[in-house]
């Protein structure tokens, strides 16, 4: 009988677990949005969880920075998201794969030069596993 009440509490203590543990993205609509909002939020961890081991980001200047760089970038703060709005968003998808296009408009600094302009962006997400993550953003000034 001492054991009785064991089994609800580890049921309880289970179903606490899990309520924790992010949403996956239900589609390369959501994880494109998840991702903008992860810059936002500072949150390197969610970056790290949505993107592919491969991932690159194609910035307005040119460069390219893989996922490693990219989220430790936001996780020291050399990339700040001060505020961000996506419009326009427009996704394709092609069975296991998605491309996401639309325009963020975007107020922050990265690596101390501020910056407040309209990008155009385009998100290649591919579902592995059963989950949604992205393989690549390029992101475009808007002139």
């Amino acid at each position: 009988m001492k054991n009785a009440g064991l089994l609800p509490f580890l049921l309880l203590l289970n179903l606490a677990v899990f309520a924790n543990e992010p949403t996956p993205p239900l589609d390369a609509t959501d994880c494109t949005e998840s991702f903008f909002q992860a810059m936002l939020d500072e949150d390197a961890a969610a970056i790290r969880r949505l993107i592919t081991f491969d991932f690159l980001l194609i910035g307005p200047d040119g460069r390219i920075l893989d996922g490693g760089t990219f989220s430790e970038s936001v996780a020291s703060g050399s990339v700040v998201i001060e505020n961000g709005r996506l419009s326009g968003t427009a996704t394709r998808t092609y069975g296991d794969a998605g491309v996401v296009t639309g325009f963020w408009n975007a107020r922050g600094t990265v690596q101390g030069f501020q910056f407040d302009n309209e990008l155009a962006f385009s998100a290649t997400c591919v579902r592995q596993g059963g989950s949604w993550t992205i393989a690549s953003i390029q992101l475009t000034a808007r002139l």
